[in-house]
């Protein structure tokens, strides 16, 4: 199967689980931002979990299938339709050649994705198909071209049921896990960032989220570069977060108050500007546990 790009969007691009294996040369961990949505569009498909997607920020997207295939969509809603008729979501559907698949206006949520049975066939670059605009790591997909996947005519009938549709829509409070610079913060300080409502800034993008809200200080207010981790939640000079993502850097020199848990940070990737936020401490030992069975679940290893 291949589907070629009629209009491209505000930024749409393919991605996969991530180039992890690499931070220690500097390199990003790229990768979906929604996780959660992304597992289940393969899981419906019986793909792998690395297959790659197309991740779509706020829709405006139409794309024409030029061979038979069965595809998912999940994430947020982004008024899907296949020949411009409304179409299910979260959920395994059969699309023939012609078809013309279209994401409209923004409705709930930030980012959707597009499976397709047995992923993406694009390059493989530093073991990740993820493009990474900031690295110079791949391109955006741009009008007229051809996404090369699978031709399959598989009878797949798997959906998620509607209760289970995650609500982009819900207040988000993140649990954390407390770095070791945590104590850098006096109680007072950590009380202040616990008890408040921040929103997101303007400055949001695969990079980092930014936060504003009512500033906090550390005890330490310089320190010296140091390696960071997906979900580390920077305090900048201004007093205020930094919630690293995706497509952050793998460095950096402010002191971190803790790391937000990997699945929380999926629901993170549905929120926008002035979005509110707020955070909770976390226990490592139920996270670990959460995670594990997530893994589990999803048939995940790296």
């Amino acid at each position: 199967m291949s589907i070629k790009v009629i209009k491209p969007g505000f930024l749409s691009s393919i991605q996969d689980y991530g180039r992890i294996i690499h931070a220690s040369y500097g390199m990003s961990v790229s990768g979906v931002m929604d996780e959660q949505a992304y597992m289940w569009g393969n899981y419906l498909l019986e793909n792998h979990f690395n297959a790659a997607a197309l991740e779509i920020v706020f829709g405006s997207v139409t794309l024409e299938v030029l061979n038979d295939s069965v595809i998912c969509i999940t994430g947020a809603d982004l008024d899907f339709k296949i020949n411009n008729k409304r179409a299910l979501t979260w959920h395994s559907v059969q699309v023939y050649q012609g078809d013309v698949l279209s994401w409209g206006v923004l409705k709930s949520g930030v980012r959707g994705y597009l499976c397709v049975k047995d992923g993406f066939e694009t390059d493989v670059m530093f073991d990740s198909r993820s493009v990474n605009l900031r690295e110079n790591i791949g391109e955006k997909i741009q009008a007229n071209e051809v996404l090369k996947c699978s031709k399959s005519n598989d009878e797949i009938n798997h959906f998620m049921a509607a209760k289970f549709i995650p609500n982009y829509e819900q207040a988000l409070t993140l649990r954390i896990l407390p770095s070791y610079q945590f104590n850098e913060f006096s109680l007072e300080q950590r009380e202040l960032f616990f008890a408040q409502t921040y929103q997101i800034s303007s400055a949001n993008d695969r990079t980092g989220a930014r936060l504003d809200g009512v500033p906090i200080t550390a005890t330490k207010s310089k320190m010296i570069s140091e390696g960071m981790s997906y979900g580390s939640v920077e305090i900048a000079t201004d007093g205020l977060p930094i919630i690293l993502l995706k497509d952050a850097p793998t460095i950096g020199g402010y002191p971190k108050i803790g790391t937000v848990f990997s699945l929380d940070l999926a629901k993170l990737a549905q929120k926008q500007m002035g979005d509110n936020i707020k955070f909770e401490l976390m226990d490592i030992e139920q996270a670990q546990k959460q995670r594990a069975e997530f893994n589990k679940f999803f048939a995940i290893e790296y």
